[in-house]
């Protein structure tokens, strides 16, 4: 069956087959003006993009073929506003129930203190597995060592409900009374965020309180906050200093640091680090 084509009283024209019967305004032969037009297929080498974005026809008087555009675009168009309104109102309202992502002070550091206080306990003593009354009530008479070890308790969930406001009140009431291992712990959770609101101002003022009581560890990890500036100035100097004490009782990873630190300090100030270091008393320690 031949397409067919009708003229209406609106000087329209109909291809009733063709164009899937779409009314369309009069059109001629581009090349010949006669309107004796048929609908025409698509040859391969049209390609799949202007098949879909445009109609061939074919003049019946001089054979000539042509096309015109469609209203694809206008479909493709109204497709992809569509697709990107709803992408973007998905993700508008994914946020909101989600909220924001919480923000710390700062962002947490690459290298932590090297001895994790949060995953032991002091001199590695065992918290019962059970509520143990004598520990809680020695910790209420004062014992920062029983302080310390039932807030790590409650820190970590070990013979109690986990509670961590309950936890760190106990650990500060011990760091309080000047327990170097207390004020280590305090640090640690501010310098982390676990169990305390992270801040290395904070961490670095109970470091430095355990450090100056010949801590160790506090005292490695007041160097690591002096060589990347973490709560304090970079210095350098102050961070060898610091690693050069804790080397002194063995501490191997502050021997490590304070050597890898001789390249970036002149020879003036390594002697005046190690002379402030020979020079440095620590604090009465609170046993």
């Amino acid at each position: 069956m031949r397409n067919s084509i009708t003229e209406s009283g609106l000087g329209q024209i109909r291809i009733t087959r063709g164009n899937l019967g779409y009314p369309l305004e009069a059109m001629k032969c581009p090349a010949c003006q006669s309107s004796d037009v048929r609908a025409s297929r698509y040859r391969p080498e049209d390609g799949l993009w202007r098949s879909i974005f445009y109609s061939a026809y074919r003049c019946r008087d001089c054979g000539r073929r042509f096309e015109q555009l469609t209203r694809a675009p206008l479909f493709g168009t109204v497709v992809v506003l569509s697709l990107t309104l709803t992408f973007s109102l998905g993700f508008l309202v994914g946020g909101a129930l989600n909220g924001a992502p919480p923000r710390n002070e700062v962002a947490a550091p690459a290298s932590l203190p090297p001895r994790e206080i949060l995953e032991r306990h002091p001199d590695d003593s065992p918290v019962p597995s059970s509520p143990d009354l004598t520990l809680v009530a020695s910790a209420e008479q004062g014992d920062p060592r029983a302080q310390l070890r039932l807030g790590m308790a409650y820190l970590k969930g070990d013979g109690v409900e986990r509670n961590p406001a309950t936890a760190i009140k106990w650990i500060e009431r011990a760091a309080a009374q000047g327990y170097a291992e207390a004020q280590y712990a305090l640090g640690a959770m501010h310098h982390s965020g676990r169990g305390a609101l992270q801040s290395f101002p904070v961490a670095f003022r109970w470091f430095e309180l355990a450090a100056q009581q010949n801590h160790a560890d506090a005292q490695f990890s007041l160097g690591l906050m002096y060589r990347s500036g973490q709560g304090v100035p970079v210095d350098k100097a102050k961070a060898y200093t610091w690693f050069n004490l804790a080397a002194a009782q063995g501490h191997e990873r502050a021997r490590e640091a304070r050597d890898s630190l001789l390249p970036a300090l002149t020879p003036e100030q390594v002697l005046a680090a190690q002379r402030a270091a020979q020079d440095w008393r620590p604090a009465a320690a609170k046993k």
